[in-house]
């Protein structure tokens, strides 16, 4: 192998490298990128059922109550007992 071949395979070799480095780079930050996505959506979620479980427990607050029945024989207030 002359020095001329191996000056050519050196510079392919420090191409590859520095492909695979970009790569590498490029998948690293896509999932850091993922991960970031993920974080934001439990936050998100957690917003979400937070507040659904605030207007749940107000929608229970302002139910209507059942009627009450007061029997017709029983006295309402305290002058009837006369």
């Amino acid at each position: 192998m002359t020095d001329k071949e191996a000056m050519k395979l050196h510079e392919l070799i420090d191409e590859l490298r520095a492909k695979l480095k970009k790569s590498l780079q490029e998948l690293l930050q896509a999932r850091k990128d993922l991960d970031l996505e993920r974080e934001e959506h439990q936050l998100t979620e957690l917003r979400y059922n937070t507040l659904k479980n605030a207007v749940d427990k107000v929608d229970r607050l302002n139910q209507r109550r059942p009627d009450v029945e007061i029997p017709a024989d029983e006295p309402v207030y305290k002058k009837d007992l006369k």
